[in-house]
């Protein structure tokens, strides 16, 4: 498959089978990704793998805790939140992906975006894989007690968490927008 098939038929999953995720591909995966983005420094990034039923609940323990102290999570029925958190420890495998804050907001904003970088190649290395994932930024974990569980680092900035298993097929593509809907030709005197 060429790169650009390889892009197109790539899918969020958002349901996995049962088979476990070894640490060890995830680790390859991230040293391949990690070598496929340049502007990478050493010490740019960190990433947390709950990959255990025990780091998973752990995991899963400090995302609902977060919901459930919300307004809208006070309104959740309790029955619904042990549905969500069958849901998210169900899931074999979860990457927890930091950066590196700089010195500096323009030191920072490259780190974070080579990091953005790094996981779009692992979840296209995954994907090669039949490792399905669907990338979490969700507003909820956007929290100082989430951080706090989860052990960020002041100097770390949260990318997402990366949930990561199997799947057994894959969801159909949604209609894409086409670049020329997105092309600006920028107008005005130069300075």
């Amino acid at each position: 498959m060429n790169l650009a098939e390889l892009i197109m038929d790539r899918r969020s999953i958002r349901k996995c089978n049962n088979k476990p995720v070894e640490q060890e591909l995830v680790v390859d995966l991230l040293r391949d990704a990690a070598r496929l983005q340049p502007a990478l420094e050493d010490g740019a990034w960190r990433v947390m793998y709950a990959g255990t039923p025990e780091s998973s609940k752990r995991l899963v323990d400090y995302m609902l805790a977060q919901m459930a102290q919300s307004k809208l999570g006070k309104l959740i029925p309790g029955k619904l939140l042990d549905v969500l958190k069958k849901r998210f420890t169900d899931i074999p495998a979860h990457v927890i992906v930091l950066s590196a804050k700089g010195p500096d907001r323009l030191t920072s904003d490259r780190n974070y975006a080579a990091v953005c970088g790094m996981m779009q190649s692992f979840q296209l290395l995954g994907w090669e894989q039949g490792l399905g994932m669907i990338w979490d930024t969700e507003s909820i974990f956007q929290q100082e007690s989430f951080f706090r569980g989860i052990g960020k680092r002041e100097d770390e900035r949260f990318v997402g968490i990366l949930h990561l298993g199997y799947y057994d097929k894959a969801p159909r593509g949604r209609k894409r927008t086409p670049a020329e809907r997105k092309w600006t030709i920028l107008q005005g005197s130069a300075i």
